[in-house]
């Protein structure tokens, strides 16, 4: 995709920055909502109860097959390495599922998105499609530790289940299930349940979505450089909001 850059005013992403992943360009990616659960104990008639500790789970991020083959990402890369200070500072990583995402149809076809928009090529505060691709908004507003959802999607197709999305810049979600719907409107189960409420409006963004996170603490993202040219390197985020609580 062809990149265009032009100014931000995209004020939920000022002050974090975004990880260039359409640099990066990982081969492989995983990406969902990783629940900690621990036994509660097993009963005499053989019953074990389980606690989920987390409210609900934290989104775990893992970048695979990403190719460091010119002296440009070499750059990029040991830049990152360099702010993301080994998993204490916050940064915006993309959750990369535009494939599962309510995409636009023309003639029962899926249609491709523009070139890529973004303020700077090495930290971005903000990256999107140059032209609206999914457009989408909360239609009511939501209460803290929600699990439900109305979303309008204006410019797309329906939401079915599965998709994933972020709201307010930096918190994301995964539709669980779909449990009513009137035309371009869905009435949704998310999960996790909403970390902060979330007035009518607020913008849904399925294309390019993003989740608050550190690098996983104990990783080594040194590349080792083969012949001096080539190295191949993954890397490992889970979602932090430390900074928050």
């Amino acid at each position: 995709m062809t990149a265009v850059i032009q100014p931000t005013n995209d004020a939920h992403y000022r002050g974090m920055y975004v990880v260039p992943a359409h640099f990066f360009n990982p081969l492989n990616v995983r990406a969902g909502i990783d629940p900690r659960v621990i036994s509660g104990g097993t009963s005499l008639s053989g019953e074990e109860t389980v606690i989920q500790m987390d409210g609900g789970g934290k989104w775990r991020i893992e970048w695979a097959g990403i190719n460091i083959d010119d002296p440009g990402t070499e750059r990029l890369w040991d830049m990152w390495i360099s702010y993301l200070a080994g998993g204490s500072r916050a940064v915006l990583v993309p959750i990369l599922s535009l494939a599962t995402a309510p995409r636009p149809y023309v003639g029962g076809v899926e249609t491709d998105p523009s070139g890529l928009a973004y303020d700077d090529e090495a930290f971005p505060t903000f990256v999107r499609f140059a032209s609206p691709h999914i457009v989408a908004h909360v239609v009511s507003p939501v209460a803290l530790r929600a699990t439900t959802i109305e979303i309008e999607v204006t410019q797309g197709a329906r939401i079915r289940g599965g998709e994933k999305l972020s709201i307010s810049g930096n918190r994301a979600h995964l539709i669980e299930r779909v449990i009513s719907r009137a035309e371009q409107r869905a009435t949704c189960v998310i999960s996790p349940p909403t970390r902060t409420a979330i007035p009518a409006g607020a913008e849904v963004n399925f294309e390019w979505p993003v989740v608050q996170c550190r690098a996983e603490v104990g990783q080594s993202l040194i590349p080792m450089m083969e012949f001096g040219r080539f190295s191949e390197v993954s890397i490992s985020f889970v979602e932090d909001f430390s900074d928050a609580d």
